[in-house]
């Protein structure tokens, strides 16, 4: 069965959905599971042996021994000059994007048993066209050259508009939460896309990762655990860390749902089982999900819109799951925001929405040959964020002119300056007085007045 695939590599984890062509129509975008136990997939890879890498848990599990050829938050380094360490090796980080890109979609080839007829991939709202150009380049050595790159927040927003539909110039808010950023973004509906209005506003601060800090201390204080007593070179140690932050991962997304979960503590020799309450959580978290309402409210206004324009507020992410912060949104904005059972994948999904609308835009312009059909191209970044396959290394053929006879052009001398013609004057008349002072000596010296120089410096009269 015919399907397109979205993927959204985001700074932690990636995800991917499927939409499927069934009787000549296509469905809504499903996600993908990507591992055994969840939907998502660590954004992490490792480089083995044989050059090729592995990616996901597996490049996870080799960190513990072999820390050296794994890579993460590589999406946050595209574009820099510097490439990343891999190993013994420099690999740029746009490279490694394209390498999990292609990871994931063999993955769910795989699955589906062939290859999808078009690819799109959600990136990071802060990526520009350059950074866009250069995953693009990337893919296509990959052999991946049919895809469609949307931004991130114009990805969830096709998904919002797709399940709950939007009228054409409809303004929306868009706060993505990814685990190593925030980034708001406020969009307006232009068919079959949007416009991104003004720029998206960012923040570190509100990041998954920080939350992810924030409970990790209190659970290891709870358990009676400093740092300074652990060996963090001995192995299991550090593998125990490991399994410390995914437990505590794990108690912040029950918390979402759930009163109080039980955060189970292996460090070494200490062993406990640590009680975690929702307001605890959200005393520890309401200092940085404080910042995300007043984020949004800046965003708005930085495009000369109020909260009452707006037709929604959409939160993606992880944590957009947690109670405390779309009622912290919901009172400065005035409005509830909306957010998905799953709001770690909705970005998935968005760019499944955009593949096909890539795919139905590649038929109807099939199409254009019949009589009475006319079809215009999209720009080269369109309204979805599309960015089209580079031009060519091959020079254009030159353009065949007519000769053109050019005839000499006259010019008129520049008329004189009456200033420079006044300061020659003047010189002019200087020079002849000095010339007649010069004469008249002359003639003194030869006695024309009975007089004459005797000395240096004496007159005498005769």
């Amino acid at each position: 069965m015919p399907y397109v695939l979205g993927i959204h590599v985001g700074g932690t984890v990636t995800s991917a959905a499927v939409a499927r062509r069934e009787g000549g129509r296509w469905g809504s975008p499903a996600p993908v599971g990507l591992a055994a136990q969840s939907p998502t997939l660590p954004t992490v890879l490792c480089r083995v042996q044989d050059g090729s890498f592995v990616a996901g848990h597996d490049a996870e599990r080799q960190e513990l021994h072999h820390h050296e050829w794994v890579v993460r938050g590589f999406t946050r380094a595209v574009g820099d000059e510097v490439p990343l360490l891999v190993g013994d090796d420099f690999v740029a980080a746009h490279e490694l994007v394209a390498t999990m890109i292609e990871w994931v979609a063999d993955l769910v080839a795989h699955r589906q048993g062939h290859p999808p007829e078009h690819v799109a991939v959600a990136h990071p709202a802060t990526w520009g066209p350059y950074r866009a150009h250069l995953v693009h380049q990337a893919l296509g050595r990959l052999g991946i050259g049919d895809v469609t790159l949307v931004p991130e927040p114009v990805a969830v927003g096709l998904d919002y508009a797709d399940r709950q539909g939007l009228d054409d110039s409809d303004a929306i808010a868009v706060a993505s939460l990814g685990g190593t950023s925030v980034d708001v973004t406020v969009l307006r509906r232009r068919e079959p896309g949007f416009d991104v209005l003004g720029s998206s506003l960012s923040a570190d601060h509100l990041s998954g990762a920080v939350l992810d800090d924030e409970v990790v201390t209190f659970v290891r204080s709870g358990a009676g655990v400093e740092l300074d007593e652990l060996d963090t070179e001995n192995l299991r140690v550090r593998s125990d860390l490991f399994g410390l932050r995914t437990a505590c991962v794990r108690a912040k997304e029950i918390l979402s749902h759930q009163p109080e979960t039980t955060v189970p503590v292996e460090l070494g020799e200490h062993r406990a089982q640590v009680q975690l309450t929702r307001s605890r959580y959200e005393q520890l978290a309401r200092p940085h999900l404080e910042r995300l309402p007043d984020l949004l409210s800046q965003a708005v206004q930085s495009v000369a819109l109020q909260s009452e324009d707006l037709a929604a507020v959409v939160l993606a992410g992880g944590s957009a799951r947690t109670p405390l912060l779309r009622q912290l949104v919901g009172q400065k904005l005035s409005t509830a925001p909306r957010v998905d059972v799953a709001p770690e994948l909705v970005a998935a999904r968005g760019a499944a929405v955009s593949a096909v609308t890539a795919v139905s835009t590649e038929t109807d312009e099939d199409s254009a040959a019949e009589p009475g059909v006319v079809i215009e191209r999209p720009d080269e970044l369109d309204l979805a964020g599309r960015l089209e396959p580079p031009p060519a290394d091959d020079p254009p053929e030159p353009i065949t002119r007519p000769p053109v006879k050019v005839e000499p052009m006259h010019l008129d001398p520049p008329a004189r300056n009456p200033r420079v013609m006044r300061m020659i004057t003047l010189s002019v008349a200087a020079v002849l007085i000095v010339i007649g002072l010069v004469l008249t000596v002359m003639h003194y010296q030869d006695g024309g007045m009975g007089w004459s120089p005797s000395g240096p410096g004496l007159l005498s009269t005769g």
